[in-house]
């Protein structure tokens, strides 16, 4: 019974991971705007500091 929902639900799951492309891949990635001047580190526009090396940005 179990495997009656699993096989749809895996085969819709990739239909829809083929059409999207890995486009699900970058909106979970985080937006990069540059780099720290100190580390070299990415770090995000809105950032005072650097996570990785605590430079004031």
């Amino acid at each position: 019974m179990f495997l009656m929902w699993i096989v749809p639900l895996l085969v819709i799951g990739f239909a829809v991971y083929a059409i999207s492309g890995n486009g699900l891949v970058t909106i979970l990635k985080p937006v990069v705007s540059h780099t720290c001047p100190h580390c070299s580190q990415a770090v995000q526009n809105d950032w005072k500091n650097c996570p990785h090396c605590g430079q004031a940005l």
